[in-house]
């Protein structure tokens, strides 16, 4: 299988149009459709339609996308796998969401590197969802999350806690007034996503939904409202005056979990980088 037809497939899916299909891949658009045609060739099947000048999936174009992802990033895999030099004796592949990325992982990467001189990294960032996918897949070794699935095959191991405090820009602020300021939605987790919902006696349409605390933070320091983000982050606003705390709201403290697979082949080597996550 050329793995350059199942990525120009994938790139026609997401732009459902050959002509930007063919600009994102610095290709002409009869290449693209040169390649599209050779992949319903090998495979024996249609992967698009038009209907109403519109490009759609057929249903066997629509199974293939999950297909197509699995087989390129377990294909990306063993390159970087075959092409790490020798003196780089561990690899490690840690995935995680933004925000956690945004506030509490990437101090921790170069302390790894010092750690373990012979080790090579890969990151990734995507939902909660996805990094346990990839888990599972054995395209993942940790995945950095909040909230670890009850899943047998999977082990969480605690490696540290995050303070989340409502702020806003304004002095003085309450809790109803944030419907008129503007809530600004920072996803940390489910759990605490239903936590943060019950604080409202209505429901709020959040003026901003995110996924990374650094977006919510500039978004709320230049246009204003209200949000829920580390304490440590915004420390330095609040002695500035920029920032101000809504002290009827408690403080809420999230616990941060490395969760891998239980019994895979690589669990004696990724034990002592388990245990260093554990002691920072």
């Amino acid at each position: 299988m050329n793995t350059e037809l199942l990525r120009t497939f994938l790139e026609v899916s997401k732009t459902r149009h050959f002509g930007k299909a063919a600009e994102n891949l610095y290709l002409t658009q009869s290449a693209v459709s040169f390649r599209i045609r050779q992949l319903e060739e090998t495979l024996g099947v249609k992967l698009f339609m038009r209907q109403r000048n519109n490009i759609l999936l057929t249903p066997s174009g629509e199974r293939l996308v999950v297909h197509a992802e699995n087989i390129l990033a377990s294909w990306q895999l063993a390159l970087q796998d075959i092409g790490v030099s020798e003196a780089r004796s561990l690899q490690l592949t840690l995935g995680s969401t933004a925000n956690l990325w945004d506030t509490f992982l990437q101090s921790i990467l170069p302390q790894l590197a010092v750690s373990f001189p012979g080790l090579y990294m890969r990151t990734e960032i995507n939902t909660s969802q996805d990094l346990i996918r990839s888990l599972l897949g054995g395209r993942l070794d940790i995945a950095v999350i909040l909230d670890p699935p009850k899943i047998s095959e999977l082990a969480a191991s605690r490696i540290g806690r995050i303070e989340l405090v409502l702020c806003t820009n304004k002095a003085d602020t309450q809790l109803l007034n944030i419907p008129e300021i503007g809530h600004i939605f920072v996803d940390w987790g489910t759990a605490f996503n239903l936590q943060q919902a019950k604080l409202f006696h209505d429901p709020v349409a959040p003026v901003l939904h995110t996924a990374q605390s650094h977006i919510a933070l500039e978004f709320l320091l230049s246009h204003g409202g209200a949000a829920f983000l580390p304490k440590p982050l915004i420390q330095p606003h609040l002695e500035n005056g920029r920032l101000f705390l809504i002290p009827e709201i408690e403080s809420i403290n999230r616990d941060v979990y490395a969760v891998h697979t239980r019994d895979s082949d690589r669990a004696l080597e990724l034990a002592p980088i388990i245990e260093m996550l554990e002691s920072i």
